[in-house]
């Protein structure tokens, strides 16, 4: 434990160091200056930010008003709103250990952050991480928390509400849709009585295009690396997206390969329950719940029109616990995300590392998927998580 703090410590002063904060010319503050022109907004206005840049469901408008609350500046409290949610999800993964035995994803966060640079806190998509993860502890255990957390996940960030996809019993699912249902509602009502149209969002969301950095760039990635030329390009939305020729075709494709995921997602949900009715007790497991939604996410990421390097926040923390409290099927695909992470703060501007990041993930998503369908084919081995390593592997290793 006094380790893992010493490294937290360690790790998150290189990241805090990194935005700039101790620096004479100022912090680099990135989103976090939208942020905080946003909270003005919604104070001031009583409404939501308008413009093409807000595709926030609105629970995130009510987590960007937090640090209004806080000591010092805007920035300052944002920051530690985040690490405070970081410290958060390295406890959460740390109790997952002790249940599994296994602390491969606790060494997987302390370290994997900070390959992300200053993103971890100047993006507050490390609260619905933390939140999906804490989703996935209780999972199987507490069905109305289950659904809660997933719901106030997904009224931040849409994606946790794929969360709902791990349980396979049809009375808890029921209790925990309810309970998601329920906190999605309050939100949206609140939202709506203090702001104004809550789901203003989606129109923003649905009108976008093909991000450069998208998985299904990759032609045009190629392109630029051998020619040198790089693909016509535009801000919109507040990001940088493809305008060559085709490239709108591709996002359109893009929406019906999403649908036959989600298809694909439903139809192993259907035959795992089948399976575990007909008494096949090791697709009940929570370990293989967990594998499901990591391979849910991945799906989403690689089959989606916009991929920026913060969603390699959730996608690490959805491997950390992969390889903690998982099965030994999914730690290669939950390893490749890592590798990509590594790649991801430096993806932005660069062909040859996004393509490199991107191929990793589309090779992660297909690894989990084919995965996730052989276990329905045939009995996992014996409830075993995914491998340890680091520190703690070797410490059991020595004491036999």
């Amino acid at each position: 434990m006094w380790i893992w703090i010493a490294v937290w410590l360690a790790t998150r002063v290189l990241i805090v160091g990194d935005v700039g904060f101790w620096h004479d010319a100022g912090p680099r503050l990135q989103d976090v200056a939208n942020y905080e022109v946003w909270s003005h907004y919604l104070t001031a206005h009583g409404a939501l930010p308008s413009g093409e840049a807000w595709q926030y469901p609105p629970g995130a408008a009510f987590l960007m008003l937090l640090p209004r609350l806080g000591p010092g500046s805007y920035a300052d409290s944002f920051a530690g709103l985040m690490l405070l949610f970081d410290l958060a999800g390295l406890g959460l993964l740390a109790l997952l250990g002790r249940r599994s035995g296994n602390y491969t994803g606790v060494w997987v966060w302390l370290l994997g952050m900070p390959l992300l640079a200053s993103l971890p806190v100047l993006r507050f998509d490390l609260v619905p991480a933390v939140i999906g993860i804490a989703a996935l502890v209780v999972i199987h255990r507490r069905p109305s928390w289950f659904g809660a957390l997933a719901g106030v996940g997904a009224s931040i960030k849409l994606w946790p509400i794929v969360l709902l996809f791990g349980e396979w019993d049809r009375r808890r699912l029921v209790r925990a849709s309810a309970a998601a249902a329920g906190v999605l509602a309050v939100v949206f009502l609140v939202s709506s009585l203090a702001f104004g149209d809550a789901g203003s969002f989606l129109d923003e969301q649905g009108n976008r295009g093909l991000q450069e950095e998208a998985v299904a760039t990759a032609p045009w990635q190629v392109s630029e690396i051998f020619s040198g030329d790089v693909p016509e390009r535009t801000i919109r939305y507040g990001a940088w997206e493809i305008t060559a020729p085709g490239a709108d075709t591709v996002a359109s494709a893009l929406e019906w390969l999403t649908l036959a995921a989600l298809a694909a997602v439903a139809a192993w949900w259907a035959l795992r329950a089948r399976a575990i009715r007909a008494g096949r007790s090791d697709l009940a497991d929570a370990a293989v719940s967990r594998d499901f939604v990591f391979t849910v996410v991945l799906l989403l990421v690689v089959t989606s029109r916009v991929l920026s390097p913060q969603f390699m926040i959730w996608l690490l923390g959805l491997a950390a616990v992969v390889l903690t409290a998982g099965t030994a099927r999914l730690a290669r695909p939950a390893w490749l995300v890592v590798g990509a992470t590594i790649l991801s703060a430096s993806a932005f501007g660069s062909a040859e590392s996004t393509l490199i990041r991107n191929l990793a993930l589309l090779a992660a998503a297909s690894d989990a998927s084919i995965a996730m369908f052989a276990s329905v084919r045939k009995p996992l081995a014996p409830a075993e998580p995914a491998p340890a390593t680091g520190p703690s592997a070797l410490t059991s290793r020595l004491r036999r």
